[in-house]
């Protein structure tokens, strides 16, 4: 043992962090942490924690390939765009890991309510009434555009060479992705679609976007992870960033989270109070993630050099 941890101490030394690496080391950390303790409802939960080490050494890897090769397009590439592959898999992870330190889906019966004394109905199924085909097409249009707001952003910071402004970029995202993540393992909440018998199935129509919703939905959605919004507080701040650092694009993102703030409801994936407070977790994060930005100097909105 004394021997491995000699071994990694002397191959991790020296290595450069940014605050992107921590958000992603701490968060894989913690929730194979969590599972040591709370696996009960966990199939093959030591498994879960094996990939959680290997994403972590995965990480140490990838920064240590860039530091020796910081002059190859595909090791700068790597160092800013991995953090990608961990939003995907971990929310992935979340469908079999959701119910560990509770069990059951217990914020649902406390949404439902909430919701009802706020307007006195259910949002999601007050929409029903307006389904047509056209109008649905335009939601599921608005739906979907939220897959595009982090590459968008993200990858037009990098061919501009915008390279600090990218690090930037995945920092803030990567504070609100996470955020959003341990609020569905503390309070977890499933959907209208498996509460309301009158959204199975699903009724809105639409064409060619209705078609991709629902095949996106069937490959990627999470059950447990309704509460709050992901798509709301995903693309406002990656609007934010975009209005901070490119903000042509910052403008064009906006008006679709506007969009996107409606969409989910009207399509029966959301309650209306997901998206409220997916906007107030914006509001929260985004402020400390830039203060801290600030305070390691790694706001390049402050600081002119980008390297």
């Amino acid at each position: 043992m004394i021997q491995l941890i000699s071994f990694l101490a002397k191959r991790y030394n020296g290595l450069k962090f940014r605050l992107v690496d921590f958000n992603c080391i701490v968060y894989f950390g913690l929730i194979g942490l969590l599972l040591i303790f709370f696996h009960k409802t966990v199939s093959h939960w030591q498994f879960f924690i094996l990939i959680h080490i290997g994403i972590i050494f995965a990480i140490l890897e990838i920064i240590k390939i860039y530091e020796k090769f910081p002059d190859k397009i595909y090791s700068k590439f790597l160092r800013i765009f991995y953090p990608i592959a961990l939003f995907l898999f971990g929310w992935k992870e979340i469908h079999f890991l959701v119910r560990m330190l509770y069990g059951n889906f217990w914020g649902t019966h406390y949404v439902i309510q909430f919701e009802k004394s706020i307007f006195g109905l259910c949002p999601t199924l007050w929409f029903q009434q307006f389904l047509r085909p056209w109008l649905d097409e335009i939601m599921n249009f608005i739906y979907n555009s939220y897959y595009l707001f982090m590459p968008a952003v993200s990858f037009t910071l990098f061919f501009k060479r915008k390279y600090t402004e990218a690090y930037a970029a995945f920092f803030i995202g990567s504070t609100v992705h996470f955020s959003n993540f341990v609020l569905f393992y503390l309070f977890p909440v499933v959907g209208p679609q498996e509460v309301f018998s009158e959204l199975q199935p699903l009724k809105f129509t639409g064409y060619f976007f209705g078609e991709l919703t629902r095949i996106l939905q069937s490959s990627g959605s999470v059950k447990g992870a309704a509460f709050p919004s992901s798509h709301v507080s995903a693309a406002f701040t990656w609007s934010f960033i975009a209005l901070r650092y490119e903000k042509i694009l910052g403008y064009i993102l906006l008006l679709l989270a506007i969009g996107i703030c409606i969409a989910p409801v009207y399509l029966g994936y959301h309650y209306a109070v997901d998206m409220i407070f997916g906007f107030v977790l914006c509001l929260i994060v985004i402020p400390i993630s830039l203060k801290i930005l600030q305070i390691r100097n790694e706001d390049p909105a402050k600081n002119s050099s980008s390297s």
